[in-house]
């Protein structure tokens, strides 16, 4: 049952929600490039600058990307944070150093 949950929660904030950014990004297109240029124009040396068409959708795959990958950081996070208590509470040692190629030959 867990992995069922810990299933769905992946499906829905690495796959539905970016998605779902993706279009509601795309219907608004025309005003993003708007505030994109807003933002551009109030930068030290791009006042008068102009944003290329293609900008938007590198900015919309962007905030995507980071969205996805900091989601994905904080499961791999607590995952090996939740192991490292697991092996603690139960007593277990952690991995040993190699010695060398091969020891005991």
């Amino acid at each position: 049952m867990i992995g069922l949950v810990v299933t769905l929660f992946l499906l829905i904030t690495l796959a539905f929600i970016p998605s779902y950014f993706t279009y509601w990004w795309a219907s608004r297109d025309a005003s993003a490039v708007k505030i994109i240029q807003s933002v551009v124009s109030h930068l030290p040396g791009f006042k008068h600058h102009t944003i290329q068409p293609y900008t938007s959708t590198r900015v919309r795959d962007a905030i995507s990307m980071g969205y996805q990958s900091t989601v994905f950081a904080v499961i791999i996070v607590a995952a090996y944070v939740n192991g490292e208590k697991r092996r603690r509470r139960l007593g277990q040692r952690g991995a040993d150093d190699v010695k060398g190629y091969l020891p005991g030959k």
